[in-house]
């Protein structure tokens, strides 16, 4: 017999950078632009989670922001790029996070 009663998890996280939210980037040229941006507006993260019950309906929800601090050191425009290439090599999928953002 199979239970009536369920629960959902429902989650998503964002990027926002310079009071904008960042999407998924279309391009390596866009990930550059990204991250470029990110040693003088220090990018952060936004996720939340949803717990659902059924067929209650009762919810609880939290949201958890934080903020990522790059290396001022990575001054240079080139550098950035220098930092997407690297990230690309090692197989990162930058073009499937949020602000190009691979964190873990």
């Amino acid at each position: 017999q199979h239970s009536s009663e369920y629960i959902i998890l429902t989650a998503d996280q964002v990027v926002t950078c310079n009071n904008n939210i960042l999407e998924k980037p279309k391009s390596i040229e866009e990930s550059h632009e990204f991250i470029c941006q990110y040693g003088t507006h220090p990018p952060k993260t936004v996720g939340s989670v949803v717990l659902t019950h059924l067929p209650s309906r009762k919810s609880v929800c939290g949201v958890d922001v934080s903020t990522i601090y790059f290396n001022k050191r990575l001054g240079e425009e080139s550098e950035y790029r220098q930092l997407v290439e690297r990230l690309l090599g090692d197989g990162a999928p930058i073009l499937s996070c949020a602000g190009g953002e691979v964190i873990g």
